[in-house]
């Protein structure tokens, strides 16, 4: 069982929110990285709506991956499906997302410490690249808990 094979478990409602948010998350993503890397010290006033139709963004793909982790029920316990290691590609991929998600709020402490030391404050690209890591930490991280709940887990067994 892999990734893919897990989109058919996930709840049709939970499915479609999760789809929105992520297309949210790439609407944040590429705002942020044009805030980032077409700003120079000062934002002008266009750059200022993008960099806040990306922060909009990536506050909608949170709130929409939220409910969709909230609304998909845990998967049933079952006595006939396998042990959890007997899919160790789709544990492996669904654990991916939370290494993810730490990983990129480690970006996101870096930038923000970053842009708080700096002579002048935090500059626009450091705000637009905490925005970014901040969007990849709670995309991956609740998209880790909306597929942990729709893995396979068998009951366990006592002897």
């Amino acid at each position: 069982m892999l990734f893919g094979d897990l989109a058919p478990l996930v709840r049709p409602l939970s499915r479609r929110l999760a789809a929105a948010g992520w297309c949210c998350s790439g609407v944040g993503l590429v705002a942020g990285l044009i805030v980032a890397v077409g700003t120079g010290v000062r934002l002008s006033p266009s750059m200022q709506s993008i960099q806040l139709a990306g922060m909009v963004a990536t506050a909608l793909a949170a709130l929409l991956l939220g409910v969709a982790a909230l609304l998909q029920p845990v998967s049933p316990r079952d006595g006939d499906a396998p042990e959890p290691w007997f899919y160790p590609a789709a544990a492996a991929q669904v654990r991916s997302f939370l290494l993810g998600s730490i990983v990129m709020m480690l970006g996101l402490v870096g930038f923000a410490t970053a842009g708080l030391f700096l002579p002048s404050g935090p500059s626009p690209q450091s705000i637009a690249f905490s925005q970014i890591f901040l969007l990849g930490s709670v995309s991956c991280g609740l998209t880790f808990l909306l597929l942990n709940k729709v893995l396979p887990i068998a009951e366990r067994r006592t002897r």
